[in-house]
């Protein structure tokens, strides 16, 4: 089984715009936007369990 997805940006002193965004099997699940100096933006999900995958 894999990990769940992380996406962490962190711009420099010089600033600017970025942004993440995560799809898990095609589905939108996060999106978020680093802006400024040392804009910071995280954007996370969880994987859904494998098929046939044993549950707790």
């Amino acid at each position: 089984m894999g990990r769940d997805p992380l996406i962490s940006i962190v711009l420099g002193d010089d600033g600017g715009t970025a942004r993440c965004a995560l799809a898990v099997r095609g589905r939108h699940v996060q999106s978020a936007t680093a802006t400024g100096n040392f804009g910071r933006a995280t954007c996370s999900g969880s994987l859904p369990a494998a098929a046939g995958a044993k549950q707790g």
